[in-house]
C-alpha cells in the first residue's frame, strides 16, 4: 500500500497544472508565483489528512488553492519563515522549479488576455476556472456561489473581459504596456 506521501505526490502531480494556472492567475512577477506555489502545496500538504475521498481531488485542490490565492492577494500571505515548514515541502519531494514554465511561445493576446485577468477581482479570477473545462456546477462548488449566480457571473465577466480585451488590442503598442 502506498503511503500517504506517495498518495499525495501522485494526486498533486497529476493535477499540478491547476496549480500553475491559479498561481499565474494571481501573480504577475515569477518569484510571487513560487511563493505562492510554495505556499498552495504547503496548505494542501497540511490539509491533505482532512481530505474526503467522496469529493474529487481537483475539486478539493481547488477549492485549498484559491484559498490560499487569495489571502496570498490580499496582503494576508503568510511567509514560511521557518526552516521546518520549508523542509516540510523538502521532505515531501515535490519539485516546483517547473511553476514558471510558461510556455515563451504564448501568443501576444494570450498575454493580454492573462493580464486582464490578473485584474480581476479575486471571486472573478477564480470565475475563470470555467474556462479550464469545468462546468457550472464544479465551479460553484469551488467558489462556494449557486451554479446560477457562477452562470450570470461568468456571462457578465465574459462581456467585460471582451470590452476590455478589444478596446487594449486596438491601442497603439506603447498604450498597451499597461493593460
Amino acid at each position: 500500500m502506498a503511503s500517504s506521501e506517495d498518495r499525495f505526490l501522485a494526486l498533486v502531480s497529476a493535477h499540478l497544472g491547476l496549480l500553475y494556472r491559479v498561481a499565474g492567475g494571481y501573480c504577475r512577477a515569477p518569484e510571487e508565483r513560487r511563493d505562492l506555489m510554495q505556499e498552495m502545496v504547503l496548505q494542501l500538504w497540511r490539509s491533505f489528512p482532512r481530505y474526503e475521498e467522496r469529493i474529487r481531488f481537483s475539486t478539493w485542490m481547488y477549492r485549498v488553492a484559491l484559498n490560499v490565492a487569495v489571502s496570498f492577494y490580499r496582503g494576508e500571505r503568510r511567509r514560511v519563515r521557518d526552516t521546518d515548514a520549508l523542509e516540510e515541502l523538502a521532505d515531501i519531494g515535490l519539485e516546483l522549479s517547473a511553476a514558471d514554465a510558461v510556455s515563451e511561445s504564448v501568443s501576444d493576446d494570450a498575454r493580454l488576455l492573462r493580464a486582464l485577468i490578473q485584474e480581476l477581482p479575486p471571486v472573478d479570477r477564480a470565475l475563470v476556472l470555467y474556462l479550464d473545462g469545468h462546468g457550472h456546477e464544479e465551479t460553484a462548488e469551488i467558489v462556494g456561489l449557486s451554479p446560477t449566480n457562477v452562470s450570470t457571473r461568468l456571462h457578465r465577466l465574459k462581456d467585460r473581459l471582451q470590452q476590455r480585451f478589444d478596446a487594449v488590442s486596438r491601442a497603439p503598442a506603447r498604450e498597451r504596456n499597461d493593460p
